[in-house]
C-alpha cells in the first residue's frame, strides 16, 4: 500500500516534536560510554551490531543548547561508511563489512535524548497496565551487554492519531481535516514530566510542515540519510505547501494517590493535541 494521509501526518509530527523537545527543552545529555556486540535476529547473519546501555541518540544536528548535543560521526577512528551504520534509534553501530569482530568492544560519546519517541497503536490503558520497559540509565553503564535490541525503553513518550474527521470547508471538495493526536508520556521524575508537558502546552496555534512519508530522514537501519540530518531544513524546504495547524492542546497527569497505584514507579502524563488541515481527500 502506497503512503496515506495518516502516514504523512503521523511520520510530520513525530518528526516535529523530537525537535520541539529537544530543542525547547534541551532534553538530551552527552554520555560516554561502551558498545557492546550483541546478537540481532533481524540481522543478515554477517552484521555485526555493537550496541550502547541507551536509546536513542539524538541525530538532529539543528537543536543547539547551552551545550550542543554530540551527535557521534565516529567511533575509536571509525566513522559512518558503507561498512558502519549509526543506528540511532536503538543506540548502536551496526558493522556490515569485516571492520569489527564479535568479540569487539567500543568505547564513543554521543547525545542521549531525555525521552524517547515511539509511534504506537497501543491504549493509554495498555500502555500504562502494561508497563514492561527498560529504562535508560542516568547515573551511567550499569549493563555490560548493552540493551537488547528494539527493546522501547522509558523515560518515553508515545504517540498515537486516535481520531480524524473530514468537515466541508470550501465550494470545489475541500475539506478540513481534524486530528486528536495522543501523547502519553512515561518518565521517573516529577520534574522530567512536568517539563514535558509544559513545553508542548505551549505549542497551541503552531505549526509544523507536511513532511513526505518518503522523505523520513531515517533509513531502514535507523542511521541518517545523506551525511547529517537538520529538523529545520527539512522542515523549511515544505513551507509553501499546506502546513498542520495545532488549534489546541491539553496536558493532565495521574494524580499522586493515582500514581502510587502503577506498577513501577513511573510518572504517568498526557497530551492531546487537536491538529487540523486544509486537503482535497476526493481530488
Amino acid at each position: 500500500m502506497k503512503p496515506q494521509y495518516k502516514h504523512e501526518l503521523m511520520t510530520s509530527f513525530m518528526l516535529w516534536f523530537d525537535h520541539e523537545l529537544l530543542q525547547e527543552g534541551e532534553a538530551y545529555s552527552n554520555k560516554t560510554g561502551t558498545l557492546y556486540a550483541q546478537s540481532d535476529s533481524r540481522l543478515p547473519n554477517s552484521y555485526i551490531s555493537l550496541q550502547s546501555n541507551y536509546k536513542q541518540w539524538v541525530n538532529d544536528s539543528s537543536i543547539t543548547g547551552e551545550v550542543d548535543p554530540i551527535i557521534p560521526t565516529e567511533f575509536e577512528g571509525s566513522g559512518r561508511s558503507s561498512d558502519i551504520v549509526f543506528d540511532f534509534d536503538n543506540g548502536r553501530i551496526i558493522e556490515t563489512g569485516n571492520t569489527f569482530s564479535a568479540g569487539d568492544e567500543l568505547t564513543g560519546t554521543f547525545a542521549v535524548k531525555d525521552f524517547n519517541i515511539y509511534l504506537t497503536n497501543e491504549t493509554e490503558e495498555d500502555l500504562i497496565l502494561e508497563n514492561k520497559f527498560q529504562i535508560n540509565s542516568r547515573y551511567g553503564d550499569l549493563s555490560m551487554s548493552g540493551i537488547e535490541p528494539y527493546d522501547q525503553v522509558v523515560p518515553a513518550i508515545f504517540l498515537n492519531s486516535e481520531y480524524m474527521r473530514n468537515e466541508g470547508f470550501a465550494f470545489g471538495g475541500e475539506d478540513l481535516t481534524k486530528n486528536i493526536i495522543k501523547a502519553v508520556v512515561i518518565s521517573d521524575s516529577e520534574y522530567q514530566l512536568d517539563g514535558a508537558l509544559s513545553i508542548f502546552a505551549d505549542t497551541a496555534r503552531k505549526r509544523f510542515s507536511k513532511i513526505p512519508f518518503s522523505n523520513h530522514p531515517s533509513t531502514e537501519y535507523g542511521d541518517v540519510k545523506g551525511e547529517t540530518y537538520n529538523y529545520l531544513s527539512l522542515a523549511s524546504s515544505y513551507s509553501s505547501t499546506a502546513q498542520y495547524f495545532i488549534e489546541d492542546v491539553t496536558v493532565s497527569k495521574f494524580s499522586e494517590r493515582a500514581q502510587n497505584k502503577l506498577p513501577g514507579n513511573l510518572k504517568i502524563g498526557f497530551i492531546d493535541f487537536d491538529v487540523s488541515t486544509n486537503r482535497f481527500p476526493r481530488s
